[in-house]
């Protein structure tokens, strides 16, 4: 036998590759992938070594020269021995990672609990500071709160105690609100503040001086949409009934001023029902015919719910009586001779009256404005009646408890506006949520009541309708 031939040499790769496939089968189920990466190593340093002898015997793989049994026998050994060596040094160098992987682990995991405990500590921090900073917070403003508080009520600014004043009396004043006051402000303030309140007794009488022409209120120079002489907006201009409406609006209120040239067509409408309940303010102008109306009595309102079926102290409606006199109220009302009389007396025979009311305060008596700013009655939705003396007779509704909108009027303010107007006589009537007016069987202003209709009303102030004989006799 001279050697192996070509064949033979490409069967020995093989067996090496074989072998190679072989370890490195175990080597992965016993080591992982880091003993793969090595006997690929090892494979090509052997394959080098392979190509390296050939080279220096001067064979290529494609020659057919057959090497000596004992070159032969010596490539398989040293092929061997190569594999033997690299088994062994990735046997070797396995090992110590084996051994250094579980102290490895340990840091790492040591690393991480480090981290998530440092991370617990500064979010427990973070909520405690955050705990500091909203206590601080409620400390500072009730410490605020109580430094406004007693400013408030001990306070001696202008300007504070005038709203503190206005504030109790407002809510002094309703029916249902006075817990405004009373859970706020301690017994002995609001009664000194409400002991301020003006309610002059004294009696006025118009002293008529009819001017007899067909213009008393100067309608033919009035354009609805465009101010009067006073600057308030037109909103109605009948001249056909002699009524003109007017809007008032300042910073605190809106409201309609109504101006009608003939008292003899002012009076008061009774409800259907009374003692049972009222009648919305469209009811009375459809029953009486009548152009206008506005509110006039207060009524018993137990719980805010009341239909207006019990008056509140005395009225009369074109010499029909209604409800019992009361002394904690004045006269509102119109004698035989159509002068508005307002004042403090009982024997309403004696001032021949033939339309009236009791309520209270007086605005204007005798030409002379006998109430300044709230003067202890706040501010609310307010109803007023006047005359002046040429006989020109004046309802003033205000709207009131409506942020944004108008948020009411003090009885100042009304008076201001009648005297404006020429008023030498007012006094006030229901406010609130009750204070309404309607034209020609509409609602005119904006009522602080939920009820389209406005409220049930035990009465009314009415103005009859025109006719033509009227219109003509006027004229």
């Amino acid at each position: 036998m001279v050697g192996i031939d070509g064949e033979e040499e490409f069967q020995a790769e093989k067996l090496v590759n074989n072998s190679f496939e072989a370890r490195r089968a175990r080597n992965v189920q016993n080591l992982g992938g880091n003993a793969f990466n090595e006997d690929k190593d090892s494979l090509q340093n052997a394959n080098r070594q392979i190509i390296n002898n050939r080279t220096v015997s001067g064979r290529t793989p494609a020659s057919n020269a057959r090497p000596s049994p004992e070159k032969v026998t010596q490539t398989r050994s040293a092929q061997r021995n190569t594999s033997s060596v690299t088994e062994n040094r990735s046997v070797n160098n396995n090992r110590p990672q084996q051994k250094n992987a579980s102290p490895a682990r340990r840091n790492t995991t040591a690393t991480v609990e480090k981290i998530q405990n440092e991370r617990k500590e500064k979010e427990k921090e973070a909520k405690t500071n955050k705990l500091i900073k909203v206590l601080t917070a409620c400390v500072i403003s009730i410490a605020l709160f109580i430094s406004m508080y007693a400013v408030v009520i001990f306070g001696n600014i202008p300007f504070v105690t005038k709203w503190r004043n206005i504030w109790i009396e407002t809510a002094m004043t309703t029916d249902q609100h006075k817990w405004l006051a009373t859970c706020f402000f301690p017994k002995y303030l609001i009664d000194e503040v409400m002991n301020a309140q003006v309610d002059i007794t004294d009696i006025g009488k118009t002293d008529l001086k009819k001017e007899e022409k067909p213009d008393i209120l100067g309608q033919k120079d009035l354009v609805v949409g465009e101010p009067d002489s006073h600057g308030n907006e037109v909103l109605i201009n009948d001249i056909e009934q002699g009524i003109v409406v007017l809007k008032v609006k300042t910073s605190n209120y809106v409201g309609r001023l109504v101006l009608i040239d003939d008292p003899s067509r002012v009076y008061i409408a009774a409800t259907d029902y009374k003692n049972s309940r009222g009648e919305f303010i469209c009811d009375y102008l459809e029953k009486e015919d009548a152009v206008i109306g506005m509110n006039a009595s207060g009524f018993h309102d137990p719980g805010g719910t009341s239909v207006g079926g019990v008056v509140t102290a005395q009225c009369m409606s074109q010499g029909e009586y209604w409800g019992y006199y009361s002394s904690k109220y004045i006269t509102v009302g119109f004698d035989k001779d159509d002068r508005l009389v307002v004042g403090e007396f009982s024997d309403w025979e004696e001032h021949n009256m033939r339309d009236a009311f009791q309520y209270h305060p007086a605005l204007i008596i005798n030409g002379e404005k006998v109430i300044e700013g709230s003067s202890g009655w706040g501010l609310q939705p307010r109803s007023v009646i006047g005359q002046a003396e040429n006989g020109v007779v004046m309802f003033f509704v205000v709207d009131g408890r409506q942020v944004g909108y108008s948020l009411g009027a003090t009885m100042g303010d009304c008076a201001d506006v009648l005297e404006e107007y020429g008023a030498v006589n007012a006094g006030a009537c229901d406010g609130g949520s009750s204070s309404v007016l309607a034209y020609e069987g509409e609602i005119l202003n904006e009522p602080s009541t939920d009820m389209p209709t406005g409220r049930y009303l035990p009465n009314a102030w009415v103005v009859a309708r025109k006719t033509a004989d009227s219109t003509q006799t006027t004229n």
